[in-house]
């Protein structure tokens, strides 16, 4: 495998097996979105060894024939990072990675719209020497602002190929493609850093050549590898500017693991020292001097590429001038409103209202047709089965179980198309920007709500998501509250029981309902996090600064992309751990069977106080329920969940809830043996339980009720159940001591409140 700086011609490039190709780009430079356009289907997801941050790699078939392996790296402004993300594709980049090849290519991704702040970047990688393509994205966004970017300039000023391409559109990735055949590394340019570091960049690099001529150096594996080999021979010119570009890096305080290795020899530290010591004696700050000496070059490309297209010349061609300022853009004009610090507020919660009532409007119809499917399937594949623990299984375990989670579907996937729309036209970026506000109140950073904003969907990525986080501090705090924030899994719980203990409420006051629920985590993940932010985890919080990107139309393709992506995971939990622990929970409740004599004297004394056979069925399949094993587990933690008025039956759910929240609608179907998969059924079912005669006053009263319904949707809300997003906390975190924590603190507010919900209600 070639490194980022071979020189290899085009036919070398056509005849590899192996050609691998790294995506970088700024956030929100359209990077993924090219990706995908390039990959198509043809990708994975997946983590990199050891750590949570996402590694997406594809295949892409080039204008030859030959199938290329794309990485998608995480996006970054700067290849001297912190966070865990940015840290990564920094490595990926230089060749620091032992699961990852080392790139041949690098397509950088830059925001024609954003041209300056982009280049920062590419002038980086023109620094680490890799051959690479500029992809001149969001064309269309830049001529919408009145920008004409010329893309044979820019190419000229940087030296390596520059293709525009619109990638939403599909637009010049045929052209981008032949131009990965012409990559080529971009010369040095002659950065203007002030003369007294360009004096320690020749003492420094000077002794670097001593040193690596006498006793060699360690030299990086990859970047600023201009010329080769830097020892065995007199340095001529090219090998002490080779030195001097790896002090310049040391100099700004740059320690990949390639540069570390030379950092910490004594020699070397010793003469770092004393060049910074003298450096700041003469007012100059190394890093400072370098990223302004990077901007200044950029600006001088800008001006040279950038033209207002409003700006003619003679002949009625644009003249090439200087940026001036621009007049406001309909981003900044729409932004004055939905970025308002009331109306925003305003108009987020609105948006987020629509949201749930969109939900319960729209996917009640689809709901009831998949209803309907699932009871003739099952009656399809039961009519012929003789009665016995087989067609027990099939109607109480697979149909109840999974066909009661099944049918929450339509829910799910309306959920991640709305969100989708709203974060491919920009707008969740906005709704950053405005919670930062309320987020810094708690102690939180702004860079939290991507976070929280990704746990509705799922804490598992919510929790992954902190590593754009710099500060460990900050970091753990986002990850002890993320849970809190309502995900997916819990609305077949939330839809389940509003339905039936709500039913009279309208759509409206339904999504309410909702809406309060999601509002309830909210709050509790503030106040948590003011706690800990005070306590635990003390410390500043640092400055939020946060890109809005353009607003643009939602793509079909991304958005599809991602409903169909979310739907089909939520249905292959439904195929693996739902389907499984039906199967356990079914199981548990079927075994050991009631002796043939209790049934017998069960049913006859119903039959002697009321000659109804129905009610004598009931009685004994209420009897086989208690004398399983799942009935005994929740008699014995009954009385845990007494003060809260929940039996024994619910107590079952709540164990279940912790393989995937979203069991507990398949236990509460097995529990109550509802096995048609119906909702309504089950619904019938709840209602007409009622507290055994060990609840003393209130035996033979109903156990659902509107209150007790309430306090079970609180409890899923504030409660820590679910082991993978514990597992994930643990890997986040290297210890076991955060997520035991997280599960005592949660479970125990939850208990908490609920009591407090029970106590106080029940006595009104």
């Amino acid at each position: 495998m070639a490194t980022c700086c071979d020189d290899v011609n085009d036919k070398t490039v056509a005849a590899r097996d192996v050609f691998t190709i790294a995506l970088a780009g700024n956030p929100n430079s359209g990077k993924t979105t090219l990706f995908n356009a390039l990959t198509g289907l043809r990708q994975k997801v997946g983590n990199y060894p050891g750590i949570t941050v996402e590694r997406k790699v594809g295949r892409c078939r080039m204008g030859t024939g030959a199938d290329v392996q794309i990485i998608d790296l995480p996006g970054t402004y700067s290849l001297i990072s912190r966070s865990p993300d940015e840290v990564v594709a920094m490595q990926v980049l230089r060749g620091l990675r032992p699961d990852t090849p080392r790139p041949d290519v690098v397509i950088v991704v830059v925001d024609a719209s954003n041209l300056q702040r982009n280049l920062y970047l590419v002038s980086q990688l023109i620094d680490l020497g890799c051959r690479m393509v500029v992809a001149l994205n969001m064309m269309d966004i830049a001529k919408r602002r009145g920008l004409a970017v010329s893309a044979e300039l820019l190419s000229a000023e940087l030296g390596v190929p520059v293709i525009p391409v619109v990638a939403h559109k599909k637009e010049g990735i045929e052209q981008l493609k032949a131009a990965i055949e012409q990559a080529r590394t971009a010369p040095m340019p002659d950065w203007t850093l002030p003369e007294q570091m360009k004096e320690e960049l020749i003492v420094v690099g000077g002794g670097l050549a001593i040193i690596d001529s006498e006793e060699g150096l360690d030299c990086p594996s990859a970047g600023l590898e201009r010329v080769q080999p830097l020892h065995s021979h007199k340095p001529d010119r090219q090998r002490l500017d080779r030195y001097r570009a790896i002090a310049e890096r040391l100099l700004i305080g740059d320690r990949a693991e390639d540069l570390l290795r030379i950092a910490s020899r004594q020699p070397v530290v010793s003469m770092l020292a004393s060049a910074h010591d003298r450096m700041v004696q003469l007012g100059v700050d190394p890093m400072q001097a370098d990223v302004e000496a990077h901007y200044r070059w950029i600006e001088m490309v800008s001006a040279r590429c950038v033209n207002h297209a409003d700006a003619a010349g003679a002949g009625g061609e644009t003249a090439v001038t200087a940026l001036a300022p621009a007049k406001l853009t309909v981003s900044e004009r729409v932004d004055y409103v939905l970025v308002h610090r009331f109306w925003g507020l305003i108009i987020f919660a609105g948006i987020m209202a629509t949201l749930f009532v969109s939900i319960f409007w729209l996917a009640d119809p689809i709901m009831g047709g998949i209803e309907a499917g699932i009871g003739a399937l099952r009656d399809l594949v039961t009519s012929n089965m003789a009665e016995g623990p087989l067609k027990a299984l099939m109607v109480d375990g697979v149909f109840a179980g999974v066909g009661g989670v099944v049918v929450f579907v339509p829910q799910i996937a309306l959920l991640f198309l709305f969100l989708s729309i709203l974060e491919d036209s920009g707008y969740l970026a906005r709704a950053a920007f405005l919670m930062d506000r309320l987020l810094s109140r708690v102690g939180l950073h702004g860079k939290s709500f991507i976070p929280l904003l990704s746990s509705f969907a799922c804490a598992i990525p919510g929790v992954m998501a902190t590593r754009t986080i710099e500060n460990r501090t900050d970091r753990l705090a986002t990850i002890l509250v993320t849970p809190f924030m309502s995900c997916s899994a819990r609305l077949p719980v939330y839809t389940l029981l509003i339905g039936v203990f709500f039913a009279d409420y309208s759509a409206g006051g339904k999504a309410l309902i909702m809406l309060s629920l999601y509002a309830i985590g909210v709050i509790a993940a503030a106040g948590c996090a003011y706690i800990f932010k005070r306590s635990l985890l003390r410390g500043p919080t640092p400055a939020f600064i946060l890109e809005l990107p353009s607003y643009k139309l939602p793509q079909p393709s991304q958005v599809g992309r991602a409903v169909w992506t979310n739907a089909w995971e939520f249905l292959r939990r439904a195929g693996t751990i739902i389907f499984s622990m039906s199967i356990l929970l079914w199981a548990m409740s079927y075994y050991p069977r009631l002796p043939e004599n209790r049934v017998t004297d069960v049913s006859a004394a119903v039959m002697a106080q009321s000659s109804d056979q129905a009610a004598a069925d009931t009685a004994v399949a209420a009897a086989r329920q208690e004398h399983s094993i799942a009935g005994r587990i929740g008699h014995g933690i009954e009385p845990v969940l007494r003060p809260l008025g929940y039996n024994w039956k619910i107590g079952v759910g709540l164990i279940g809830a912790f393989a995937a929240r979203e069991v507990f609608v398949s236990t509460m179907a097995i529990t109550y043996a509802a096995g048609d998969g119906d909702t309504g059924g089950l619904g019938e079912s709840m209602r007409n339980d009622v507290y055994s005669a060990s609840y003393g006053d209130m035996a033979g009263k109903p156990v659902w009720t509107p209150l007790i319904a309430a306090s079970v949707l609180v409890w899923f809300v504030l409660a820590m159940q679910c082991m993978s997003t514990l597992a994930v906390v643990r890997r986040e975190t290297g210890s076991w001591k955060w997520p035991i924590f997280m599960l005592a603190y949660m479970n125990a507010l939850a208990y908490v409140v609920c009591l407090l919900m029970f106590q106080i209600g029940s006595r009104m």
